[in-house]
């Protein structure tokens, strides 16, 4: 007796989740959008401005003449970087100096009202920032340093309706010899065995950060 309640529970048990199954297969079939409503809700970028690279430092740094005037021509050098590499990206639109004025500051806040008026001038839907907070030349050759070179810099793309960050990334490093830094062989065997300068440190750094966002990469 106790052996055929066992099989009846079981046999009863089997029913309910083979009909919980068939429930959920039906339900979702009903509804093919539920699953793809992440997706729907991704911005989708008809296009982005680029601003112009701009210096940005914290309010506590003070920097000598030496110092400022080497971070604004490494902002100068970096805006080259920036339209070299996404110069074969059709979604690119590079803004002017004179296109911007008022939107760029060193804040972290995004000016949305602004950057929206100049995104859609151009008929986008998105800003990409890049600013540069630290830009050191190296002192000495390729096979030989007194001072190594440095760079920090950071980008972000935001879409401008809502102000939602598809991406972002940043970029420090100051180079060290391979034999004080183990972890940089994979770099060395990409960039080669001496010491860059600071434009190809920005570059290599850069690059390699803008290919981290599919946004930028499609």
């Amino acid at each position: 007796m106790i052996a055929q309640r066992l099989l009846f529970f079981g046999a009863m048990l089997s029913a309910l989740i083979l009909a919980a199954a068939c429930a959920s297969t039906t339900t979702d079939m009903q509804h093919p959008a539920a699953s793809a409503t992440g997706k729907a809700a991704e911005s989708v970028l008809s296009c982005f401005g680029v601003l112009p690279v701009q210096v940005s430092l914290a309010d506590d740094v003070l920097l000598s003449a030496d110092e400022e005037k080497n971070l604004t021509a490494g902002a100068t050098v970096v805006d080259a970087i920036l339209h070299e590499v996404l110069s074969n990206n059709s979604k690119a639109r590079f803004l002017e100096a004179e296109q911007v004025i008022g939107l760029q500051s060193p804040e972290a806040v995004v000016k949305l009202a602004a950057s929206r008026e100049v995104a859609h001038n151009i008929g986008c839907n998105a800003i990409l920032e890049t600013s540069l907070s630290r830009y050191v030349e190296r002192e000495g050759g390729p096979y030989g340093v007194q001072q190594p070179a440095a760079v920090t810099l950071s980008y972000r793309l935001y879409e401008v309706d809502k102000g939602t960050v598809l991406c972002h990334g940043r970029f420090e490093e100051e180079q060290q010899a391979l034999m004080d830094n183990l972890f940089s062989i994979g770099k060395a065997g990409r960039r080669g065995m001496g010491w860059l300068t600071a434009e190809e440190l920005a570059r290599d750094g850069l690059t390699s950060k803008l290919r981290e966002c599919t946004h930028l990469t499609k």
